[in-house]
């Protein structure tokens, strides 16, 4: 197979030039020779240890789970076929060390990672060797070096660090290690976490995200691929351990003796099988170019080739020149295509990102009404609250309510109402208050008050029982407007007992006064007679005349005394009378 030259779009310029270079030395001399397709000797077995030996007696079956789009290094193929340079290099390892590989699928890197964790699968065919993930990780020996890049549209600056992503977004693939670094490490970074590298990067040309954080092989691979043109790779993630570049196998914590097989078979190939496999996979623009004495030679007859097929360009030039000048009109017209639809990518890309903008604000807009909504609704609470225990005091009141339009149509009642009057609550919906009194008008009302409202009016009548039983009682009248409606509102006290007692008081007060004059009366019939006997006691000349005339004295004493208690009565009549007239009016007493 010959090598492939990778999207220039994510070096920068002196560097693809220098690759450019490289590569066309690098590609005739391997499209010549073919060095660079794999080779198929078998490899011999492994010498393995009785312990390891043992252990795939007893586990003759590793289950791998590779990520289902993590090219070049692991590719799972519509027909289920596991691919990449991790599945060439483990199946040969297996080869080597006798046992059998059992792919199991799944849809993205995320669930990969939680079937190792639960000790479902045995391997991870490509993961980055970081302390992120020891707790149910180990790692053999590296098998690819790629630092982490930071990849941006070609816009943005060439010499990006981490910290100049802070306050950005950056799209990462859900469970990398990428994701699990900024987010564990670089809080200040906002991550997008995506499901695969292909949707990372596209991110990045629509400008939903500010930049992708991945390895160059598998970026380079989807941004050839999918054709993005406006991608640059613009910084390095450098941490203080290097070892952090590595791409290794992903081995169960819990199986150490499987780590030290896949390290043997690592260390047994021969680096010419590791790099077909590497060359087999990754185009030669993204393998660190190792210029050597060999290379130098081949490059030698690459060059005396060529000067011999540009002698033969010359010859042939003028019978080629029309179709290269065909040609170049179509590779012109295909450049203004390819500009036009840029042109309207970048279109799109604006457009997206004021949608993007819009729609940030209207979530921010619906975020504070939702606040809003909630206050609110605390408020109505809280109001229903107080308006329950208003209802409650007002049904638990001995005085009746009601609710009237400006109809006398009965909107509500109150409990007391309910109790006293004999009326099921459903009843009241379609009754007008003359129903219950019938001389109730509301016009009346208002010509009683002499104004435009009936408030306060406050008159005695009689309500209607629903057995037709008449009650006395105080009704006030006092109307208020609610939702643009005039509205009554009628209480009415019950004033039998009032009636009863101010009855009791008259016949108390005319029973007073009866006693009264038979005490005057009685008093004058004591002391006419008392008067002749004590004439003829004083005209008596003898003891006896004395001891009647002292007798006499005793009797007018007493009748002094029914005099002042006659006068004593009089004042607290007269204070009763005084009393009364002013509380409850002109009737008492008479």
């Amino acid at each position: 197979m010959c090598i492939s030259i990778m999207n220039p779009v994510l070096l920068s310029k002196h560097s693809y030039l220098l690759f450019l270079l490289l590569l066309g030395v690098l590609n005739g001399f391997t499209c010549s020779f073919g060095f660079a397709d794999t080779p198929s000797s078998d490899m011999p077995p492994l010498s393995l240890t009785p312990e390891e030996q043992q252990w795939i007696a007893t586990h003759p079956v590793i289950r791998i789970c590779p990520d289902p789009n993590y090219p070049p290094f692991e590719i799972l193929t519509p027909d289920g076929e596991y691919e990449g340079i991790s599945a060439d290099l483990i199946r040969i390892i297996a080869d080597m060390a006798g046992f059998t590989l059992e792919v199991v699928p799944c849809e993205n890197w995320s669930q990969c990672i939680e079937k190792i964790k639960n000790r479902e699968i045995d391997i991870l065919g490509a993961v980055y060797i970081s302390d992120l993930r020891t707790q149910y990780l180990s790692y053999s020996d590296p098998i690819y070096s790629s630092p982490l890049l930071i990849i941006t549209r070609n816009t943005a600056p060439s010499d990006l660090t981490i910290t100049d992503l802070y306050g950005k977004s950056v799209a990462v693939v859900d469970g990398y290690t990428s994701h699990l670094l900024l987010a564990t490490q670089y809080p200040d970074i906002y991550t997008v976490v995506v499901p695969d590298v292909a949707l990372g990067l596209e991110k990045v040309v629509f400008g939903s995200a500010d930049a992708y954080v991945g390895d160059l092989a598998t970026a380079a691979y989807h941004t050839e691929k999918l054709g993005f043109t406006n991608l640059q790779v613009s910084g390095v993630i450098a941490p203080s351990d290097t070892s952090f570049h590595n791409l290794a196998f992903g081995i169960r914590s819990d199986q150490p003796v499987l780590v030290s097989i896949i390290n043997k078979g690592l260390r047994s190939l021969p680096e010419s099988r590791k790099k077909a496999i590497l060359t087999k996979w990754i185009p030669a623009s993204l393998i660190s170019p190792l210029i050597n004495r060999q290379i130098l030679i081949a490059a030698g007859i690459v060059i005396a080739f060529f000067c011999i097929i540009i002698i033969g360009f010359f010859v042939w030039n003028r019978s080629l020149r029309k179709a290269v000048a065909e040609k170049t009109r179509q590779l012109v017209d295909e450049l203004d295509e390819r500009k036009r639809i840029l042109t309207e990518l970048q279109q799109k890309n604006d457009e997206l990102s004021a949608a993007y903008e819009q729609i940030a604000a209207t979530e921010y807009e619906l975020k504070r009404q939702y606040r809003q909504l909630i206050e609110s609704q605390e408020e109505l609470k809280e109001q229903e609250r107080i308006l329950r225990q208003v209802r409650f005091s007002i049904d638990q009141s001995h005085d009746m309510m009601m609710w009237l339009d400006k109809n006398g149509n009965i909107r509500d009642v109150s409990g007391s109402v309910l109790s006293a009057l004999g009326y099921a609550r459903e009843e009241y919906n379609s009754m007008n208050m003359s129903a219950i009194d019938p001389r109730f008008t509301i016009h009346a009302g208002f010509d009683l008050s002499g104004r435009d409202d009936i408030a306060p009016i406050r008159y005695e009548t009689e309500f209607l029982t629903k057995e037709k039983t008449p009650i006395p009682v105080e009704v006030s009248l006092i109307s208020y407007e609610y939702a643009e409606e005039t509205m009554i509102l009628l209480s009415a006290r019950d004033i039998r007992e009032r009636r009863m007692m101010e009855e009791l008081k008259k016949k108390a007060f005319t029973q007073i006064d009866k006693n009264i004059e038979q005490f005057a009366i009685l008093n004058d019939q004591i002391r006419n007679p008392l008067t002749i006997l004590m004439i003829y006691a004083e005209e008596m000349d003898s003891p006896d005349g004395e001891k009647i005339l002292e007798e006499i004295l005793k009797i007018d004493t007493i009748v002094d005394k029914l005099d002042k208690g006659l006068l004593e009565s009089d004042k607290v009549r007269a204070f009763l009378r005084r009393y009364y007239n002013h509380t409850e009016g002109d009737d008492f007493g008479r």
